[in-house]
């Protein structure tokens, strides 16, 4: 899931399938289980916050909605701050703004902040995360790409089978205010893969710094050309369709 993220990186720069790439695939696996779970173990909490504000379980399923809109609605925004910052600096506040909306959550006093914390932050948080680190994945690796995408993708249901009983623990322990609490400092290890999302750098040549290779020209912010490609096309609407069933009926059972 979400394995179609490709970008070949600086021209001139071969794919190590290997090496620093273990240590990046590692990072990607944590925040796409992050990205993927966390908007479906968020919901153990939701009796907690129907009973707390008084409020209908339709109204609390939209912090997941919400959630899951900011992840795959931002796209376009994470690539324009991709191309202009890299990866790892926008990885980086990705990691402290989904940290922060789940913290800032555990003070909230109505469902509308919630909305605004845990769906709009914390959910632009892991957008700002999941992105990049498949666009790094893909750089390090091209020969073992497809398990390398495999196994990054694992890290979704292993969360999911790690986070919902923790959620339900620490709610149990601690009530949702604190649960929010931890679950956000849990989010700051998006930070520490960040990290782990070392630039490839070019080979000199003869102890100068020209990389080998053509110039690749300077990128546009966003481009739009790839719409113009019919197969780009019909996979983006078929992925849209699939998208629209496959994460609504966990959230609401």
């Amino acid at each position: 899931m979400g394995g179609a993220v490709v970008d070949e990186g600086p021209t001139g720069i071969k794919a190590p399938d290997g090496g620093w790439g273990w240590a990046v695939l590692f990072g990607c696996f944590i925040i796409t289980g992050f990205s993927y779970a966390f908007p479906k173990a968020v919901s153990v909490f939701f009796k907690e916050l129907m009973h707390e504000f008084g409020i209908g379980y339709s109204d609390t399923a939209w912090i997941s909605s919400i959630l899951l809109a900011m992840l795959y609605g931002t796209g376009p925004l994470c690539s324009v701050c991709v191309n202009r910052f890299g990866c790892r600096p926008v990885m980086l506040v990705g990691g402290l703004f989904a940290s922060l909306g789940m913290v800032a959550a555990s003070f909230c006093r109505s469902i509308i902040q919630i909305y605004l914390t845990t769906g709009v932050i914390t959910g632009l948080g892991l957008a700002l995360n999941f992105q990049p680190s498949l666009i790094m994945l893909n750089r390090y690796f091209n020969k073992r790409r497809p398990i390398a995408n495999g196994l990054a993708a694992a890290g979704s249901p292993v969360f999911l089978c790690a986070l919902s009983p923790l959620g339900q623990l620490l709610q149990d322990h601690y009530g949702w205010r604190g649960g929010f609490l931890i679950l956000g400092g849990l989010l700051l290890n998006c930070c520490v893969c960040a990290a782990l999302m070392r630039p490839l750098v070019a080979p000199q040549v003869g102890g100068g710094t020209e990389p080998r290779g053509p110039q690749r020209p300077p990128q546009r912010l966003l481009d739009l050309s790839v719409f113009r490609d019919r197969g780009f096309l019909i996979y983006a609407v078929a992925a849209s369709i699939m998208v629209l069933g496959l994460f609504v009926p966990p959230v609401f059972v």
